[in-house]
């Protein structure tokens, strides 16, 4: 990681004394520090009522906002919004007044969500963006449930809904799979491994492992260990379908499969041939998600990432499920020490790289020139841990929220690792 030095240096505050040098990923109170420096900045300079409506929140795609009350939103970027205002709020649970908060902001979300939505979450032609809403929502009524001891109606009508438009795209065409839009023509990874794990957490297991399976048996490169990404339907008639296999790959597709396998190992009735497979499995996909995905940064491992758009989403939705496999311990050692470094050590290189500023003062302003405000600091991430936000994410230029919700998500991996 490059070291700024001069005006553009981020300015020393109250948070890099809690937060401590790069490296410090795995010390509890740092890693803490870290994540709610993220929040305050994601919350801060993206967020917003939907519509102008009181009791709910969207976050904007840009800062600084666009002008334009047409501009896109962004369906599935508010749902990793939402997941990472539940991690935070699960971080804070022996805080209970700040664990509200973050609750607060995630039912204010879901409503701005389905505002925004025409009044129905499911109005939405993708399955899987309705996929990735399911796993936030059902986290949400977690926390919910972690907070007050039972899950909201809203959560739990919505996720109803969601789901039962889920099992609409999970049919028997091309073999198995869950389709990716509403036209049926293509099934993929990006919408059957969320869906998967959507079907495993609300108790569907035989359609969480009918998914598995044919990811597995139709997607799976065993050589690279990695989920190619769809099948599409080119021609169907007289009985007979003709498909093309995409063999592109992106990262974020071995995440919720990752987290589909640990949990389906775990759920109650999986016999335990079945779950030794799930979990060799499970460390294939790390084992294939460091080789195809990581890269080697000032001698430490990292995610590669993918620059904007809904690409500066993917690394940090790998990174929530490369958590998960560190922490779980039936995993062989190897592929557990493998996930954390990976989540670590990116999460110690986007913070290296943040650029923080006042936000009572321009935030096109230098690092240096914005310390003058002396307030609470924000901090904005780049979308690449190899570079500093300096170079990346020039001052002035409009900051999407994808690369945000990404580095924020990563942040709170780390954190999570870093509990006792």
């Amino acid at each position: 990681m490059p070291t700024t030095t001069g005006a553009s240096a981020a300015p020393r505050t109250a948070t890099d004394d809690a937060a401590g040098p790069a490296g410090a990923a795995g010390v509890p109170g740092r890693a803490a520090a870290r994540a709610d420096l993220a929040a305050r900045s994601v919350r801060e300079l993206f967020t917003g009522r939907a519509l102008g409506v009181p009791g709910t929140l969207l976050g904007a795609p840009a800062h600084p906002r666009p002008a334009s009350p047409g501009a896109p939103w962004h369906y599935w970027w508010q749902a990793h919004l939402l997941d990472a205002l539940v991690d935070a709020g699960l971080r804070h649970r022996d805080d209970p007044a700040r664990a509200r908060e973050f609750r607060r902001d995630g039912h204010r979300l879901l409503r701005g969500i389905t505002l925004r939505s025409g009044g129905r979450v499911t109005r939405n032609s993708y399955y899987d963006d309705m996929a990735w809403l399911l796993l936030a929502v059902g986290r949400l009524a977690g926390l919910d449930r972690a907070l007050t001891g039972r899950a909201d109606v809203a959560c739990l009508d919505a996720g109803s809904a969601l789901l039962a438009r889920l099992e609409q795209g999970h049919t028997g065409d091309l073999g198995g799979g869950v389709f990716w839009n509403t036209r049926h023509d293509v099934k993929n990874t990006a919408s059957s491994a969320p869906t998967a794990l959507g079907f495993v957490r609300t108790h569907r297991p035989e359609q969480a492992r009918a998914v598995l399976d044919w990811l597995r048996d139709v997607l799976w490169d065993p050589q690279r260990k990695v989920f190619r990404d769809g099948l599409r339907l080119v021609a169907a008639g007289s009985g007979a379908e003709v498909t093309r296999l995409d063999e592109r790959l992106f990262s974020y597709n071995s995440g919720p499969v990752l987290g589909a396998l640990l949990e389906l190992a775990d759920a109650p009735g999986t016999s335990a041939p079945d779950r030794a497979e799930l979990l060799r499995t499970a460390a294939d996909v790390v084992a294939g998600a460091a080789q195809e995905y990581g890269r080697e940064l000032d001698g430490r491992p990292v995610l590669r990432t993918h620059g904007g758009g809904d690409a500066g989403l993917f690394s940090g939705i790998l990174a929530r499920y490369l958590a998960a496999a560190a922490l779980h311990p039936d995993l062989p050692v190897a592929a557990r020490r493998t996930a954390a470094g990976l989540v670590e050590g990116t999460a110690d290189a986007l913070w290296a790289g943040r650029r923080e500023f006042d936000p009572a003062v321009d935030f096109s302003a230098p690092g240096g020139a914005a310390a003058a405000g002396g307030g609470p600091t924000v901090a904005i991430f780049s979308p690449d841990p190899a570079r500093h936000a300096d170079e990346s994410q020039r001052p002035g230029v409009p900051v999407e929220l994808s690369t945000q919700v990404q580095a924020w998500t990563v942040l709170e991996a780390a954190a999570r690792l870093a509990r006792p």
